[in-house]
């Protein structure tokens, strides 16, 4: 990992890098869990990636229904999928989505029923900001990550990047896991809120030999007019 640097230095034992929505579920997650958790962004976490702009729709499938939603997915996928981690997710979603709830307003229909699936982005992130905030993460707003250190075996051991705004220095983490959230390669898509997804943390992981998987399925992108900028699932 070589000396330490002249800038900030930290350890911990989670480092995220990405302040989307999957970052900070992620660190979420790992501070809920009791773990010391840094989460870096190279821009704002809390406006960063296509959910501020965009807004996603999640997988909310009453336990009752999920055999059968999971066996369509599996059969429009042809067998690409994997039918464990299928009910992994909409579990994982069930039990977490709600607790968003003290910073989001969740929309209702006119039998007060609750909606989970369609969020709106711009303040779906705050909330989940707010929520890293409260849970004692802590987030380095406008530090780029650069690089990934390793140990002498050749395990991923932090990273390391620089701080935007001054004092503009050099900045290292130390962590016993690394996760990498920073986005897919969609920046040239048009897709709205991806043009700082410029595929960072894979070309970071790609650097360190990891091996990627997945990547083919990253073109997913369809006909669309030219005035849009929903160019992902338009047909």
């Amino acid at each position: 990992m070589g000396n330490r640097i002249a800038g900030l230095d930290l350890n911990t034992d989670v480092l995220v890098i990405g302040g989307g929505m999957a970052g900070a579920w992620a660190a979420l997650a790992a501070a809920r869990d009791g773990a010391r958790v840094v989460l870096v962004d190279k821009g704002y976490c809390g406006t960063s990636g296509v959910t501020a702009t965009a807004g996603p729709g999640h997988w909310w499938v009453p336990l009752q229904r999920r055999d059968e939603v999971v066996a369509q997915r599996m059969h429009a996928g042809q067998g690409v999928g994997d039918a464990a981690w299928m009910h992994r997710v909409l579990e994982l979603t069930w039990q977490h989505l709600p607790t968003i709830a003290p910073h989001y307003r969740f929309a209702t229909d006119a039998s007060g029923v609750t909606h989970y699936r369609a969020m709106r982005g711009p303040e779906y992130l705050r909330a989940l900001r707010a929520l890293v905030d409260e849970a004692g993460v802590q987030v380095l707003d406008h530090h780029p990550a650069l690089e990934l250190l390793r140990h002498a075996d050749g395990s991923v051991a932090g990273a390391a990047g620089v701080q935007l705004l001054p004092p503009r220095q050099r900045w290292q983490v130390r962590a016993g896991a690394v996760v990498l959230a920073s986005g897919g390669c969609a920046f040239r898509a048009k897709l709205l809120g991806a043009d700082n997804n410029t595929g960072d943390g894979a070309l970071m992981a790609a650097e360190l030999g990891a091996e990627l998987s997945g990547m083919e399925f990253t073109n997913a992108y369809n006909v669309a007019p030219v005035y849009s900028s929903m160019t992902r699932g338009m047909s």
